[in-house]
Order: structure tokens, then sequence, then C-alpha cells
């Protein structure tokens, strides 16, 4: 039996997968023969998430087709050899190789969640997240096994540590919220400063569209925030997995999780006073913002070389002193580059040459639009209970002509700021391109194109 602490975590092999390969397209660049998609760099934001705030990360099994039946095995690396000896050497993740869970019990949550669907008739299905206010529908294909793999993790490692990191296991939690009772909590520490980050770029980035009720480009409401500041700091592409533990090892971000660890102790104790030390802190956390406008910060790495002695101060006071630099340096980016875009005289050629510079040539405003909506989805069934969200499941798929792990996924959405983007997206594929052809417009739709 696994011995968890208080910022351990576990993610689903294919999440694993799906993120390092997503690194290793971006290291090879143009010398790759793969692809990535909109939905594969949220993975990757959400995995960059997960590394930097938690420390020890274990990795279930992972879906592949022997014959023609689906079987598990342990997940693999995707990215560069250079990478992979950077991971092996730093020892974050572990597989989780002996398995020691109720498997009726666990069978048996999954059969209350995908029902009406018998995996025995459809080892594919789609689970369908349909926003009535927001006119939004997000339709993603899962694997039996990837259901199997969740409910896996959370028996055996809690609900708490469990870290959906693909836009499925997302939808996964919420279609799982209202068919099965949980009674613990269904997040950790670990989780609440990604997601306090994410709350001030989204907060603020819905400042600079204001104007588009005028007419003017939607800038992404929610861009990869920590994809972004790790694309940055790379000196080339073949350091990406360099630069991502080279900030998970900074004095600020040790400091932080040393601050984290500080408050579990705290709040695990028998001392009312040290109890309420934690709750305020974490109160603080919950609601923290960088007194400094983020745009306008100083982003260099030296904001990471801040270090406080966590166990003498005071677990409230101590928040500022370490949240700060982190929430500016990892959030200045992004925000920063598209604060300029504020302006009522907003040039939609920059905005494109901000994606391009930052994300490159394949993505394009739609596809920002997608990335913001998937890493929208809450991360844990506490979440999930306020959202005003319909799901439905069945067997089958979404594209037949896939292949059969590929899992797409499919948005819709109403939304005129949305549709103006992908319409000016549309165009600009009809003037470079010379003829299009039907695999050209079903690429389009892949990448959330129905919009209607």
């Amino acid at each position: 039996m696994y011995s968890m602490q208080p910022l351990d975590a576990v993610m689903t092999g294919y999440a694993y997968e799906n993120a390092t390969t997503t690194i290793g397209v971006l290291e090879e660049g143009r010398d790759t023969e793969r692809w990535i998609s909109a939905s594969m760099l949220a993975t990757l934001d959400n995995f960059i998430k997960v590394i930097l705030f938690n420390e020890r990360i274990f990795v279930t099994g992972c879906a592949y087709l022997e014959g023609n039946y689906f079987a598990a095995r342990d997940a693999v690396c995707g990215a560069t050899k250079a990478s992979r000896d950077l991971l092996d050497k730093a020892q974050i993740f572990s597989s989780v190789t002996k398995i020691e869970v109720d498997a009726a019990a666990v069978n048996n949550r999954v059969v209350q969640t995908i029902t009406p669907v018998a995996m025995q008739t459809h080892p594919l299905f789609i689970i369908r997240c349909v926003y009535p206010n927001n006119t939004l529908t997000i339709s993603h294909e899962m694997v039996y096994l990837d259901a199997i793999f969740i409910e896996q993790a959370i028996d055996q490692f809690g609900a708490q540590s469990f870290k959906p990191v693909f836009a499925a296991e997302h939808l996964y939690l919420g279609v799982r919220r209202g068919r099965v009772p949980t009674p613990q909590a269904t997040y950790s520490m670990s989780d609440i400063p990604g997601r306090r980050l994410r709350a001030v770029i989204r907060a603020r980035m819905g400042k600079l569209n204001s104007f588009v009720g005028q007419g003017l480009p939607m800038l992404p409401e929610l861009p990869p925030v920590f994809a972004t500041r790790v694309l940055n700091d790379s000196a080339n592409r073949r350091d990406l997995m360099r630069t991502i533990l080279e900030i998970r090892n900074s004095a600020a971000m040790k400091n932080f999780r040393k601050w984290m660890v500080r408050c579990w102790d705290l709040a695990n104790g028998t001392d009312t006073k040290d109890r309420a030390k934690a709750a305020d802190a974490l109160q603080k956390l919950n609601e923290f913002s960088p007194e400094d406008d983020i745009s306008e910060a100083e982003f260099g790495t030296g904001l990471l070389k801040i270090v406080v002695d966590v166990l003498k101060g005071d677990p409230v006071g101590v928040i500022s002193e370490v949240a700060s630099p982190i929430m500016k340096y990892i959030g200045g980016i992004p925000f920063s580059g598209l604060r300029q875009f504020s302006s009522s005289h907003v040039d939609p050629k920059k905005l494109d040459r901000f994606l391009s510079d930052n994300f490159g040539d394949k993505l394009n405003r739609q596809e920002m639009d997608f990335i913001a909506i998937l890493l929208k989805l809450p991360e844990d069934l506490t979440e999930w209970a306020r959202e005003e969200a319909v799901f439905t499941v069945q067997g089958g798929r979404l594209d037949a002509a896939a292949p059969a792990l590929s899992r797409p996924c499919f948005i819709q959405v109403e939304n005129p700021a949305h549709v103006s983007n992908a319409e000016r997206d549309f165009e600009d594929l009809l003037k470079r391109a010379e003829r299009v052809t039907p695999e050209m417009l079903r690429e389009w739709e892949r990448g959330g194109g129905q919009a209607s």
C-alpha cells in the first residue's frame, strides 16, 4: 500500500503519455513528423501545473490494443530521450505497479458512471456535456479502460489525490459527481495555487475583452499560462523539460510547496489555534491576488530566487511573500503579451502574430478559444456541483475513421465572439488554399470548428 504525503498526486497513464508526447513534438520542432492538437496543449498546461505544485506523482496504467481487444500496460514517456533522462533523474514520477483496490467496487462505480453504456459491447464511449446557458457542447471519446484507471486511482489514493489532466477526465468527474456518492474531499492543497492563478488571469482577460461587443476579436479568456511561461523561458524548444524542472526546483517553488505542507501539518494537529491559522492561510490563498499588476511586473527568473523561512513565519503572513512572486512570474508572460490588445484600435494581425510567436503557426484564434474552454473545465467533484451542465453518455465513436486510441474531442459553440474567430480563421484558410478538400474541412471541424 502506498503511503501518501500531503503533496502527492496520481494521474492516469494516458494523461502522462499525452502530455509528454506534446513536449516531445515541441522539442522536435520542424524535424518532427508528429503533430499536436489544441486539446494536447491544454493537457500539457495541466500537466505542468501538477508537476510544479506536487512532490511525488504516481502514474496508473494505460490502455493499448492487443489484437482486437483493449489491454493495460505501463505508460511510456513520449518526450525526447534527453527529456526522459531528465525525468528519470528527477524521480518525480512512479508507475503504479501494485494495484490494491476492491475490483468489484471499482467496476461498479464505472458501470454507475457510464450507464447506459455496457463495457462488454461498447469499449469506446462518448461523454457529452451541454451548458444550456452558454450554448456550449463538449463531446469527448473515451476508452472504457480510461474509466477503470480513474476509479482505481481514486480507490487506492483517494479522490483528493487524483488530478485530471486531459479533458475527458474532467468530463468523467462531472458525470461521476451526480451518479456516485463521494463523501471525502475531492481536492488537495496543491490544487489551490494553480486554480487561483487561473482565476486571476481569467478575470483580467475579461476586462481586455470589454470591446468584443463592438466587433473586435476576442482574446482567449484563459490561455495556457503554464505552457506559455515554459515556452518563453526555453532557450530553444529542446530545453522544455529542463525548463519545467528548473522552475519546479527554484527556491520560490520549493518554499511554496514547503509552505503548503506546513499548513497541512497545522490543520491536522490538535491545537485549535494552529488549525485556525491553517484555515486563515487557506482562505487567503483562495482569495490571493498580486498587489502589483502582473501586466507590469518584472517577469524574470529573479522572482523565483526568493527564500523565506516558512517554518518560523506566520503562515498567513508568509503567503504574500511566497505566492506573489510565483503569481507574477507564471502569469505575467501571457497577460503582458495580450494586454496590448485592450485598445479599441486592436489589430487582429497583431493578435495572430502573438499566438504564432508563443504557440506556433498551427494554433490560430479558434483553437486558442478551444484551449480556453478546456482549461475552464472544473477539476474536482466540488466544482462540478456548482456547474449548470447536463451530461449524457453513449456507446460508440465521435469519428469512426480516427485511430482507436486517439480519443477525439469536438466542441460546438454559439457564442458570437467564438463564431467570429472561427469564421476569420476559415476565411484565412480559404485564402491560403488553392483548393479546399474534404480532408481540410474535416480537420478544421476536429479542431473545434463546429461553431455555428
